[in-house]
């Protein structure tokens, strides 16, 4: 994890969430989807305990496990906001619908 200090409990529920999830503690060298999978479920845990989760909690997590906080490609966001135009239009197609 990084030297960054951390709110009390993150690197806990972080290290609790890589046990269950049977990922392990070395965090920066996972790959990014397994490291959001234990920063999502950490999430769960502490909120399970009762830890109001700030805005922005998700970047801070990635950050102590020691990844980048990038968030979503910009392809992604594009993509979304295409698909989101479509569907507004009624012009929704499935992914079938193309071959």
């Amino acid at each position: 994890m990084t030297d960054t200090p951390s709110p009390p409990g993150w690197a806990e529920a972080a290290l609790q969430a890589g046990t269950e999830l049977g990922l392990g503690s070395a965090f920066a060298e996972m790959d990014p989807a397994d490291r959001d999978r234990i920063s999502r479920r950490a999430g769960q845990i502490l909120a399970g305990q009762g830890q109001a989760l700030p805005p922005g909690w998700e970047g801070a997590m990635t950050r102590l496990l020691g990844g980048a906080d990038s968030g979503p490609p910009a392809d992604a966001l594009a993509r979304d906001t295409a698909d989101t135009v479509l569907a507004e239009r009624g012009e929704v197609f499935a992914p079938e619908d193309d071959a």
